[in-house]
């Protein structure tokens, strides 16, 4: 029987999904949507011609949580085979039944039907019978053994297993745990073949280039005297442009370098120690709603928090916070939003907001040593880095906030005081850019260096600013608006290169932005609401198109016709009343 594709239902070839077209499974094990389902005019199954197959609608969740967390992995930049055994492995035999909907702790695979869909072979070498992965790779083997998986209930009751012999999906586990270095040293294959292709292709597209370029000077002979002059400018200016495009390609080989270093001491830190190496890395963001705080600078407004959703383009607002204050810091992960200092009344704040969109619930937090406003806050390996800010002078301190245990530690100070600046983490390091000092724009980049637990130059902004937003984007840091005087506000766009320490242009936004959130996932850059010139609110979003090489500003749909009451005050029709846990 040929293999059918385990997430397409077979009369539509649609993809399964949440809302119309969820997957229902018949007795024999096939599954067709619940919008052809309802449009059948018998139950008899359209794959193996089943009687009575789908004469009870049974919807199958259990592809539906596979598939969401297949396309998650996908979203978050491809995740790798090691990275699934790592966190699912343990758990392979849990989940929910393919045919009673029932969770059990001990799914099992009828082999008989598995190995008549091709999810199951017979292997000659082990005498046993293993996973089939083919070309799409283990993850997808994976998605469908667990989407046909029953329970021990089912494979003894079951009349369509009658006779049949099953097997734990536990017993899978080792044989999927030996595959992994098998898929890594598959993977870096393919990159020393395309690493090798592109080798090729560039020299000899450069070949071609410089062959071109020698005609075309060669032309000079057939010019009065008069057009030479300007033939040859010509020709200066195209080797410029080909210098330009060699500085990339050296770019990469320092890079490469570089990777090479970190590669050789990784080796000898495991051969000294025996044990993983374990420096963080920064994994590209996924595609799940980010919380957004407008940091419009001002007392008489309540703060707004909301949530954008990349998947839809949708923008939720969430509530107000009803503290007054202004020239505050953001600072966010999944789930949590941590509103930073500021100032109210000529007082610098030591006040620390929460807000738990899983939870719907607002905190206040130990608050800070030292009250601070137009401080810089982000995340670094799971703790908050506030850098910097205003109190009567330009501060260079540093704290770190460690939102598991809920207290504040002074970190190493910043070489060069600054306010308005950024914190953000890239690469497994965290950078401290640009902002104010008191007499000018700030220009050193400053980089923790975590083993010495030091902060130390490394760059410089050629250029800087304040009041902009950055993320982490493919490796480099995006920089994006604020001023870099006092009248004005910016849209251009650049992006810094840790590695190579350079920077590059980028495609400016279409609005001058400040105090906004700039957010990256895996593929694009989301420009999110913020200030304009003016102070006033910016509701539009722009989005990156990094292939493009052009910002569009997107149509996003507010969910709500209103904004709500402040958060943590007024229980409303769709919030719940939130609890205020106060940290002294």
């Amino acid at each position: 029987m040929a293999n059918v594709n385990t997430t397409e239902c077979i009369i539509c070839f649609n993809e399964y999904d949440f809302e119309s077209r969820k997957p229902c499974i018949g007795t024999c094990g096939h599954s067709i949507c619940e919008g052809c389902k309802h449009q059948m005019v018998t139950s008899k199954c359209p794959q193996c011609n089943r009687e009575e197959a789908f004469a009870i609608t049974t919807i199958n969740y259990q592809v539906l949580e596979l598939m969401k967390q297949l396309k998650s992995m996908q979203e978050a930049g491809g995740s790798s085979s090691a990275q699934l055994f790592s966190e699912d492995l343990s758990r392979l035999d849990e989940g929910t039944c393919s045919e009673c909907t029932l969770r059990s702790r001990k799914l099992r695979l009828c082999i008989t039907c598995a190995v008549r869909v091709g999810i199951l072979k017979f292997e000659e070498t082990g005498k046993k019978f293993v996973l089939n992965i083919e070309k799409d790779g283990v993850e997808v083997a994976l998605l469908k053994a667990k989407e046909i998986a029953i329970c021990g209930d089912c494979a003894l009751d079951g009349a369509q297993h009658e006779g049949h012999k099953t097997m734990h999906l536990a017993v899978l586990r080792s044989d999927l745990e030996d595959y992994t270095p098998t898929v890594i040293q598959e993977k870096m294959n393919q990159i020393q073949i395309s690493g090798d292709a592109i080798f090729d292709e560039l020299k000899t597209n450069i070949k071609i280039s410089m062959d071109s370029l020698k005609v075309y000077f060669e032309q000079y002979s057939l010019l009065p005297a008069t057009e030479r002059k300007i033939h040859f400018n010509n020709i200066e200016a195209s080797i410029e442009r080909i210098n330009d495009s060699l500085s990339l390609a050296r770019d990469a080989v320092k890079r490469f370098e570089m990777l090479n270093n970190e590669f050789v001491e990784s080796t000898e830190v495991v051969n000294s120690n025996m044990k993983a190496v374990t420096k963080a890395s920064t994994a590209f963001a996924n595609m799940d709603p980010v919380l957004v705080a407008d940091r419009k600078q001002s007392t008489s407004e309540p703060l707004l928090i909301s949530v954008f959703n990349p998947k839809n383009d949708v923008w939720t607002p969430r509530g107000r916070i009803a503290n007054p204050k202004s020239n505050y810091a953001v600072a966010s992960n999944k789930s949590q939003i941590f509103i930073v200092g500021g100032m109210n009344n000529g007082s610098w704040l030591q006040n620390v907001e929460m807000y738990d969109n899983n939870k719907d619930r607002r905190r206040e937090c130990k608050k800070l040593k030292r009250g601070r406003t137009r401080t810089s806050a982000g995340f670094h390996n799971n703790k908050i880095y506030v850098a910097g800010g205003y109190d009567s002078t330009y501060m260079s301190s540093v704290e770190i906030f460690d939102p598991d245990h809920g207290d504040w530690r002074d970190g190493p100070s910043l070489k060069r005081p600054r306010a308005d600046g950024v914190v953000v983490s890239c690469n497994g390091e965290l950078f401290v850019l640009g902002g104010f000092n008191g007499k000018e724009y700030e220009e050193k980049i400053e980089k923790l260096n975590d083993r010495k637990q030091q902060f130390e130059e490394v760059g410089e902004m050629q250029g800087s600013r304040a009041g902009f937003a950055a993320c982490a984007f493919r490796g480099r840091i995006y920089i994006a608006g604020g001023w870099s005087n006092s009248s004005n506000t910016l849209r251009s766009v650049r992006s810094y290169d840790p590695m190579t320490n350079s920077w590059r242009d980028e495609p400016s936004l279409n609005k001058d932005r400040k105090y906004f959130t700039l957010h990256a996932t895996n593929k694009t850059i989301y420009a999110i609401r913020g200030c304009a010139d003016s102070w006033s609110l910016i509701n539009e979003v722009e989005k990156f198109d990094p292939d493009g090489q052009k910002w569009d500003i997107i149509k996003c749909t507010d969910s709500r016709n209103s904004l709500q009451p402040a958060v943590g005050q007024n229980e409303t029709e769709s919030h719940s009343t939130i609890e205020d846990d106060i940290i002294q």
